[in-house]
């Protein structure tokens, strides 16, 4: 499976994707949802106000298959 993320607002300075998008490979085994990327990424849950799966708005439990792009946008400060 082929992810690229892109985060938006002060995750731009505070994640590990940094300034520009980040694309990775990971097994495509089951069960890998948003929510498992985080972690690695250093962004935490509770500064999340929206995410995108390929440009339409949905939840961190939902499922990651295939090729996806991922976006995260913060809270407001």
């Amino acid at each position: 499976m082929r992810v690229t993320v892109k985060v938006h607002g002060h995750f731009r300075q505070t994640s590990a994707v940094g300034q520009d998008e980040l694309t990775f490979t990971l097994p495509d085994a089951g069960g890998l949802r948003i929510r498992d990327l985080l972690e690695g990424l250093n962004i935490f849950e509770e500064e999340i106000r929206e995410v995108l799966l390929d440009g339409k708005r949905t939840r961190l439990d939902k499922p990651l298959r295939g090729r996806v792009r991922v976006e995260f946008f913060p809270k407001r400060r």
